[in-house]
């Protein structure tokens, strides 16, 4: 793994795009055709030629530490647009975390990022602005001399709450019986802290008391057991042995979570908003809602419950913060959790009511205390030094924020093999997770997920980047070394505004290129996973707020003093369907937009990830009713595999699509009558704009690698492209233009591979003259048919190597996202497919971590069930699996088309015998239906595995499981191929 400053460690942020392929989209934007460049001089620029120093100077051998050649870059834009790099405007108008206008940054053009999350425009201000602003101002060294400073101050008044030398806590939430009131820590990695085999004492033994009712906890070498029983959301009373309901959804009152949140929630609030001076009961009631269990001191972990001093540190800091709450009342996030909030509403449905009951005391304090600190070195900064000084007190802010993430009651403990340590709270869960039991910072000035590996003073003042684990100051000597000398200060600019009114921000007609990756649906709601940052951030920054956002600020009704981050136009949804139409409105005047403010001759690069119908067909229908055509479709792969954890082997998308689209004329058939779609279907310049979309497609995806579902991805991006191109007077929908160019590039996909299989690939070789009467009614089937179509496709993306044409030992199981986006948008859904039993469920369940909280009733990822699905071939016709009677099942090709590939296979004879007979039993069906029904039959046998025949060992008899009654063939090793050339005697010559 290459270990380096990455740009995300500046500040979480929730979709970053890789910084080497954004640099290299932007480029290709704005230089003309490679045909007329030699290619070499692009990789110059892109600098492939400074790989080796990028290596030497970051130990990592990537485009991301290269710098490009700006001078060269320079002499091409003079010579083929008579343009500097400085006069060439590229805008990313959605930016987030940077990637895209970093890039376009160092390649030295006039660079615009706008950002509509206040959060987001901070990142960018500290990723963009202030070090190309002051990278030859000393940016770098003040921020590390005042990090030092920051990092004194911190240990100076913090240490005192924590015990020496220890690097992580492991609290357990205490809950009382209902029944005896016996205290039990109620946690979720007994009995095995770890499972790292470098780590000492990584047992923990929680012992009970029954007559005292008092427990003990010490950690050991020896394995051990969990000592608690659990009867699904119920737990056993270790003291007078009865069950209560732990968790989950209350059957009666309230379960003992519920009460534990409920009461931590009215400690607080005693001490924060009451302003309740400390009683030994609430010290008491402190230890035993939050009840410390162990912690880790280097690799071993020590016992802290019955540990005198380390509850005494504990509940010092409930002391010192109610004594100084006064002082701190304007560093402590007491804003209310907006009812709007999805991300929070589990805290609010369990009564946290105000951000700052996301804490325990300590933690709290911890914040309030570090947030004063940045403030009053922020205001001193900014006293002496404007907004070079405010630049300095910015990364400290950011240090503060990520300790915030690993120091909330929303953690979680990791105990992996790879992985030990502090699960933060901003994880990858739709909404706020809280877990039996959860983990705290100690020794915030120390290494381990504390202020100082926030910070990694040691690690960006040796330049030893290959040990960074996370820190801000590499990332910023990073960035200060790149921008060091070339004079790009002026070139940038970063907005807070609305990317929905981009003219009223930029002008029209004023932008070269746009390169963007928008937010998609529901995927993320920024605004709410933002919120537990803002609320900190503007505390921290508060005296040098309004020089951070004055000069960038384009939006309207929002203020940098507003407790919440703004939402009224955030290009989201809040469902997935989107039946608000919220997202389809605001995606249609975005793109409008984008339109407005770009040159004629200018470029729009829109980054397209998302596994659904509706998104395809809105941004479709975005792109066409602006007025862009889709020129070129690119797969780069963006996701990693562990976005897909929860769905092994399932196909997934790995690569976003670029869309690359421009202000071209459409070509107008105003010939097309009739049924639209069915006329495209043939309309000889649609078919070959399709032919021609496709060849680029395939050449393109074999050198990208694409997966399964990449490849389907990229066939729909082919048919947007396709379907932009053109236009039919009259016609006010996108729908009949993308539907026909989607049958037309699934069935120019697929068709090849079906040939292939049959002549080379499959088990029983045909020749190319039977060949191609078998692929000429399979397309027509595939065009005419969306049933055809749409199992066709299901089946060989999960039953066939797409390269090879052969079928697969094991099925790919498909995600339901992915097959209901293919089979809605070529017309026959996976609601079609089951009803007649072509395709079959299997229903896994993603158990919880042991003590996860929250898979019933907190919209967890934990817990939840994943459906996947495998396309199916006899099923269809058993008396157990079948949906739908014959009467029914013969009304779809695909259906009639297994069941033909049944009596073949179970007939008796040669093949012209064979074939006689199935034609006596189908009397009523036409030579068409027949000859449809047994290429697509011959299609399916080639591909079909010897489980799926029944061919296993030789046999056929088990077959006949499937049926409701028919004959059993003759049982040998030739029954495959006596089948397919049965049929083949069904298909006019």
């Amino acid at each position: 793994m290459v270990v380096g400053p990455r740009l995300r460690n500046i500040h979480t942020w929730f979709a970053r795009r890789p910084t080497s392929p954004a640099r290299a989209l932007t480029l290709s934007a704005i230089l003309p055709a490679e045909e007329s460049i030699n290619s070499s001089l692009i990789k110059d620029i892109i600098g492939f030629k400074n790989l080796k120093a990028a290596a030497r100077r970051y130990n990592a051998a990537l485009i991301t530490y290269a710098n490009p050649d700006r001078v060269l870059l320079q002499e091409l834009t003079r010579k083929y647009l008579g343009k500097d790099p400085r006069d060439i405007v590229v805008v990313d108008p959605m930016a987030g975390g940077g990637s895209i206008p970093l890039e376009s940054l160092r390649l030295g053009f006039r660079t615009v990022a706008v950002e509509y999350n206040p959060v987001a425009y901070l990142i960018l201000k500290a990723t963009l602005e202030f070090p190309a602003k002051y990278a030859d101002a000393g940016l770098f060294e003040d921020t590390l001399k005042t990090a030092k400073e920051l990092l004194s101050r911190a240990k100076e008044e913090l240490s005192k709450y924590y015990g020496p030398n220890s690097e992580n806590y492991i609290l357990a939430r205490g809950v009382r019986c209902p029944v005896c009131g016996g205290l039990i820590p109620i946690q979720g990695i007994a009995p095995q802290i770890t499972k790292a085999l470098r780590f000492r004492k990584r047992y923990i033994r929680i012992e009970f008391d029954k007559e005292k009712k008092s427990f003990t906890v010490e950690t050991t070498d020896e394995k051990t057991t969990n000592p608690l029983e659990k009867r699904g959301s119920n737990v056993k009373c270790p003291y007078c042995g009865n069950f209560f309901q732990l968790r989950g959804r209350a059957k009666s009152g309230r379960t003992a979570f519920d009460r534990w949140f409920l009461e931590h929630a009215k400690l607080m609030r005693r001490v924060v908003e009451e302003l309740e001076q400390v009683i030994p009961e609430m010290e008491e009631k402190l230890l035993e809602l939050h009840i410390p269990l162990v912690k880790q001191i280097g690799n071993e972990f020590k016992a802290v419950w019955g540990d005198g001093e380390e509850m005494k540190r504990f509940t010092l800091a409930l002391r010192d913060l109610s004594s100084e709450i006064l002082d701190l009342q304007d560093y402590i996030p007491l804003d209310d959790i907006p009812g709007e909030n999805r991300w929070a509403s589990p805290a609010r449905s369990k009564g946290l009511t105000h951000w700052y009951m996301l804490y325990n005391p300590r933690q709290l304090l911890t914040i309030a205390k570090l947030s004063r600190t940045v403030a009053e070195i922020a205001e001193g900064l900014a006293s002496r030094s404007g907004e070079f000084g405010v630049a300095v007190a910015l990364y400290l802010a950011f240090a503060v924020d990520k300790v915030a993430d690993y120091n909330t009651i929303a953690t979680k403990w990791q105990g992996s093999k790879g992985k030990t340590g502090i699960g933060n709270t901003m994880r990858g869960e739709s909404t706020i997770d809280f877990r039996l039991e959860y983990a705290e910072l100690s020794e915030i000035w120390g290494s381990n997920r504390s202020l100082g590996w926030a910070l990694e003073i040691d690690v960006a003042k040796s330049r030893e980047f290959s040990k960074t684990a996370g820190g801000i100051l590499p990332v910023l000597r990073f960035l200060i070394e790149e921008f060091r000398g070339a004079d790009l200060g002026d070139r940038v600019t970063v907005y807070l505004g609305d990317a929905t009114r981009l003219s009223e921000i930029l002008g029209t007609g004023s932008v070269d290129v746009i390169n963007v990756d928008p937010p998609y649906f529901e995927q993320v709601i920024y605004s709410d996973k933002s919120e537990l940052f803002w609320v900190i951030l503007r505390r921290a920054l508060r005296p040098v707020l309004e020089v951070l956002f004055r000069p960038g600020l384009k939006l309207s009704g929002w203020s940098w003093m507003s407790p919440t981050t703004p939402r009224e136009c955030e290009v989201v949804t809040y469902d997935k369907k989107d039946t608000s139409g919220r997202f389809r409105g605001f995606f249609k005047e975005f793109i409008r937009e984008t339109y407005k403010v770009l040159e004629d001759d200018g470029v729009l690069l829109l980054w397209f990830t998302h596994p659904t119908d509706i998104a395809w067909r809105t941004v479709g229908e975005a792109l066409y009713e602006a007025d862009y055509v889709v020129t070129k479709v690119w797969p780069l792969r963006t996701e990693m595999k562990t976005r897909y954890k929860r769905q092994v082997n399932v196909i997934a998308q790995e690569t976003s699509l670029i869309l690359v689209a421009r202000k071209y004329q459409r070509r107008r058939l105003a010939e097309v009558e009739g049924k639209i779609e069915r006329a495209l279907l043939s309309h000889p310049e649609f078919v070959e704009a399709a032919k021609s979309v496709v060849e680029e497609a395939r050449r393109v995806a074999k050198e990208a690698g694409a997966s399964p579902a990449d490849m389907m991805a990229l066939m729909l991006g082919s048919a947007l492209s396709v379907a932009t191109r053109f236009e039919i007077p009259g016609l006010r929908s996108f729908d009949p233009l993308f539907n026909a160019a989607a049958t037309l590039v699934t069935e120019l996909f697929v068709a090849p591979v079906i040939g292939e299989t049959l002549v080379e690939a499959g088990p029983v070789k045909i020749s190319e003259r039977d060949s191609t009467r078998v692929l000429e009614y399979v397309r027509r089937a595939m065009l005419r048919d969306s049933a055809t179509r749409s199992y066709v496709t299901l089946w060989f993306l999960s039953r066939v190597d797409l390269e090879t044409g052969k079928y697969r030992q094991e099925p790919l199981p498909l995600s339901y996202d992915f097959v209901q986006t293919v089979t809605k948008i070529l017309g026959y859904d996976i609601k079609g497919l089951k009803e007649v039993g072509l395709v079959g469920i299997s229903i896994t369940e993603e158990s919880s971590e042991e003590g996860g909280e929250g898979a019933e009733d907190e919209g967890s990822e934990e817990g939840r069930k994943t459906r996947v699905y495998y396309p199916l071939m006899f099923e269809a016709l058993s008396t157990s699996g079948a949906k739908a009677p014959w009467s029914e099942l013969r009304a779809v090709l695909p259906c009639r088309a297994i069941y033909v590939a049944y009596l073949a296979l179970t007939e008796s004879g040669t093949p012209q015998v064979r074939a006689e007979a199935i034609r006596r039993k189908l009397p009523m069906w036409s030579a068409e239906d027949l000859a449809e029904a047994s290429s697509l039959a011959i299609v399916l046998l080639e591909t079909a595995r010897d489980v799926d025949l029944g061919l296993e060992q030789g046999q056929v008899g088990g077959l006949a499981r499937f049926m409701r009654g028919g004959s059993q063939g003759a049982s040998t090793a030739t029954s495959r191929e006596l089948a397919i050339r049965t049929l083949l005697n069904l298909i006019p010559k």
